[in-house]
């Protein structure tokens, strides 16, 4: 079962906080299911939850048989009364606006899994509905952004702690958490791979530095010319033979004089421009 799925399991797991809100999630769940047309009203998710609430509350809200032989396909009767409810639903409590916003994501949401990329969105018939999706969210301080896709209209979101209070919202709480929880995890494994890449790269230019170094000091003892260089190089080039994967800071700490990175990068350089002055 994808992530999505799971969001949609957990919002079938609320309850209603006042007699509307069951009314509003129907609204937002027929005005963004997608599965409307003049010849039928679909309730068909692949999420068997989100069919079963939709079911329940069609027949709640409007009474006796809702739903045609196939168990998809809402009566033609059953939604006219239906369309008469929604049309004095209204939204002005807090609590059926989040009722609206979870019947729309039940209908025509998703949301990407956030270990993967942070993505949520809201499929909408046409920009009216879009726009009016967006103002209720604007409402509760998210900025969904919308774009069109395959004709249709899609209100999406991309940040991370607002997919995660919008989900929040949406579950009671119940699956904002894994969001937040997987964007740490997501980032301290972001900052391990960084960390890893950023060792090895050092890693390579230290071993590729110190294969130079070795090169031109054996250059200079092959031709024999290694005791007529200064005496503060000899050392520096003595300490890397010895000490080939030390790295500039530890060779200055193992000179007499302690000296620093720049000194013994200094003096490494120096051994180089001297053996390839033997050419």
């Amino acid at each position: 079962m994808s992530f999505s799925s799971d969001v949609k399991m957990y919002i079938c797991q609320t309850g209603y906080e006042c007699p509307c809100c069951r009314l509003s999630e129907l609204a937002g769940f027929f005005r963004f299911t997608g599965r409307i047309n003049d010849a039928a009203v679909k309730i068909a998710s692949t999420v068997d939850a989100v069919n079963k609430r939709m079911i329940e509350s069609l027949t709640a809200e409007v009474g006796g048989r809702v739903m045609d032989d196939d168990n998809k396909t809402v009566l033609p009767e059953a939604m006219e009364r239906l369309e008469k409810l929604l049309n004095e639903a209204a939204l002005n409590n807090e609590c059926c606006q989040i009722s609206f916003l979870r019947g729309a994501f039940l209908g025509g949401g998703s949301v990407s899994d956030p270990e993967k990329e942070y993505h949520l969105e809201f499929g909408a018939n046409n920009e009216r509905e879009a726009n009016y999706i967006i103002s209720v969210l604007q409402v509760y301080g998210f900025n969904p952004k919308m774009t069109q896709r395959k004709k249709k209209e899609v209100v999406y979101i991309k940040e991370s702690s607002q997919i995660a209070d919008l989900i929040g919202y949406l579950t009671n709480g119940m699956a904002g958490l894994e969001v937040l929880t997987a964007q740490v995890e997501k980032e301290i494994r972001g900052n391990i791979t960084r960390q890893v890449n950023c060792d090895s790269a050092n890693l390579n230019k230290l071993a590729k530095a110190s294969s130079r170094h070795i090169m031109a000091i054996k250059k200079i003892k092959d031709a024999g010319k290694w005791e007529s260089i200064p005496e503060v190089l000899r050392e520096i080039g003595e300490l890397r033979l010895e000490n080939p994967e030390a790295s500039l800071e530890a060779l200055g700490r193992m000179t007499k004089q302690g000296i620093g990175k720049s000194g013994v990068n200094h003096r490494l350089n120096r051994i180089i421009e001297f053996a390839e002055g033997l050419d």
